[in-house]
């Protein structure tokens, strides 16, 4: 499989081709006209989407005669006065549904002695859930409809306890703007409301979190602090990968994605942290809507930053230098030397090294080898982290050490990556996607990150599958654990083989987008500019392709499957 990376110094015969074998006819003309400058619209290609994938009258009339319709009784919990909302919930294929009364004095173990369901369903002002949301809901609820094996993580259990949905906003009969969201990501909800404002809560979850002695808002904040404390009593938390509610909106602010959320509700993520006993400052972004957490950590773990290095000395220093602007001090150097011949390569060696104790050298004797290289620095490296680091990046800004280390060390954490761009401030990565191209690629590749397109992927900290070895920092523990880099990946794929381990362990891999770096390689750089480098990178594909098949094929939890694994946009796959 091909994507949109591959088109990379590609001509415009070329790159037409491509599109016409791989998105049609349509999808090439739309493009090529949008190119020209004429105003091809993507709503009309999402309304042509929803029309495609929305349910028949005969497929609702098969839904309410299912006995799964009959099967669980549904609470629908509106805010008060919202006649708009309550017409969808009036109209649903499921038949057990009563709808409950909540005022601002409504108390959470008050609604559950008044009102007797299996299930409840919070639901914001103005939504409009389609017919079949309870059908569906009921399906993944009773176990009749599930997510493959890969994306269900080994701690869950197979009845889900809080279920969420894909959504869309509307503006008359139209809709646009589709929110295709990851599975789980208790990240992506500590950085904003991301399950949206309607969601399924099981009775029995409810009832625990009643009979843990916290008081949960329900009232003023869309659901935040009830969906922030319910994933941390959830068994498994549910995500559907549909959109069945949409954002009822005007014509004034349809194209706004940040229009409903509110800044306020910081204290809810205050609520959050003190109920985890976790040490942090609740900061708003600066796109309005979205947090971020600054954790504080109980001292500052000793780094071991490993930089592989052959010559190139212009480029290390610069990466040594702004080392020192970060505001991090506990770290070491290790540069792991591979086989340099210009002797000022040494030179600068001593004089670094001499000039700060932190930094030290390392030699590689062996034939070029990334991950043996790696392994090989790491086994005489003294941190708690590790930082694998290329020699061709730049810190930013102070405090991506301290983001990064506060990221891997969170509870379940093994690693955690960087925001990385390149010199023209286009991103270079913002995680890694399994499947895309594939294989894997770069989430938000060659993008900017303050386009409203990508939000909230690229203003987020959030689970992924992987992060580049560009800098990745994992937990020395963790690493050890899987066993190092995998040495028959010798020059790619390396740093997706060992995240893919890391992750087959148990442990989550982080994206942090406020630790920011540049990282210098070229956009048209090929891992293949001869035919001997071709066929080991290809060699390599395989290799990644054969031990990682089921991952692969069942694709990336944390990237919905109705969007595109030819572009790194996030679009849909249309």
């Amino acid at each position: 499989m091909l994507s949109d990376f591959d088109l990379e110094g590609k001509n415009k015969f070329q790159k037409a081709a491509y599109y016409l074998k791989y998105y049609g006819a349509s999808y090439t003309v739309k493009k090529a006209l949008r190119k020209l400058g004429v105003p091809i619209g993507k709503e009309s290609e999402y309304m042509t989407w929803c029309r495609r994938t929305a349910a028949s009258k005969e497929e609702l009339r098969r839904q309410r005669e299912d006995a799964v319709s009959k099967r669980l009784s549904f609470v629908i919990v509106p805010e008060p006065g919202d006649e708009l909302s309550l017409a969808g919930w009036k109209n649903q294929t499921c038949e057990k549904t009563v709808f409950a009364k909540v005022t601002e004095e409504t108390k959470l173990d008050a609604l559950l002695k008044e009102y007797d369901g299996d299930w409840f369903v919070f639901s914001g002002k103005e939504i409009k859930a389609l017919p079949e949301y309870l059908y569906h809901l009921s399906l993944f609820a009773l176990g009749k409809e599930a997510l493959p094996a890969s994306r269900i993580r080994r701690e869950e259990k197979a009845a889900a306890d809080l279920i969420y949905t894909d959504e869309d906003n509307c503006v008359g009969n139209k809709r646009y703007r589709p929110f295709f969201k990851p599975d789980k990501s208790l990240q992506m909800l500590l950085n904003f409301p991301y399950l949206g404002r309607c969601f399924a809560v099981k009775r029995k979850l409810l009832e625990k979190l009643c009979g843990s002695g916290e008081t949960v808002r329900l009232w003023g904040n869309d659901w935040y602090d009830l969906s922030l404390q319910a994933f941390r009593f959830a068994e498994y938390v549910c995500h559907i990968p549909r959109v069945l509610f949409s954002n009822l909106t005007s014509v004034e602010d349809r194209d706004s994605f940040v229009r409903s959320m509110r800044e306020e509700n910081a204290d809810c993520l205050v609520h959050y942290l003190e109920s985890e006993n976790q040490k942090g400052t609740v900061r708003k972004s600066d796109v309005p809507g979205f947090f971020h957490v600054e954790y504080e950590l109980k001292e500052e773990p000793l780094v071991s930053i490993i930089i592989p290095n052959k010559d190139h000395t212009e480029d290390l220093k610069l990466c040594l230098d702004s080392l020192k602007k970060d505001g991090y001090a506990n770290y070491e150097v290790i540069i792991a030397e591979n086989n340099s011949e210009d002797p000022e390569t040494f030179a600068y060696y001593d004089k670094v090294s001499s000039e700060d104790e932190r930094i030290r050298v390392v030699v590689w004797k062996g034939i070029f080898n990334y991950s043996a290289i790696n392994n090989f620095a790491a086994e005489r490296a003294k941190g708690e982290l590790l930082l694998f680091l290329n020699n061709d990046t730049e810190f930013m800004e102070g405090g991506a050490l301290r983001e990064l280390a506060a990221s891997a060390l969170k509870p379940g954490a093994g690693a955690s990556g960087a925001m990385l761009y390149y010199g023209d401030k286009t991103i270079q990565h913002g995680g890694v996607i399994i499947g895309m191209g594939g294989f894997a690629a770069h989430a938000l590749w060659s993008l900017t990150d303050r386009d409203e397109k990508y939000y909230p992927f690229s203003l987020c900290e959030r689970e992924v599958s992987g992060v580049t070895g560009a800098c990745l920092m994992v937990r020395r523990s963790v690493y050890e654990e899987v066993g190092g880099m995998s040495e028959d990946f010798v020059v790619a794929l390396n740093d997706v083989d060992l995240c893919l381990k890391i992750r087959a362990a148990g442990y989550e891999i982080l994206f942090n987008p406020y630790a920011k770096l540049y990282h210098y390689e070229s956009k048209s750089r090929g891992y293949e500019d001869t035919m001997e480098k071709q066929a080991r990178f290809q060699g390599e594909i395989k290799r990644l392709q054969t031990k990682w098949k089921r991952e692969i094929e069942e694709k990336d939890p944390y990237y919905n499957p109705n969007l595109t694994l030819h572009r790194a946009d996030y679009s849909m796959d249309i």
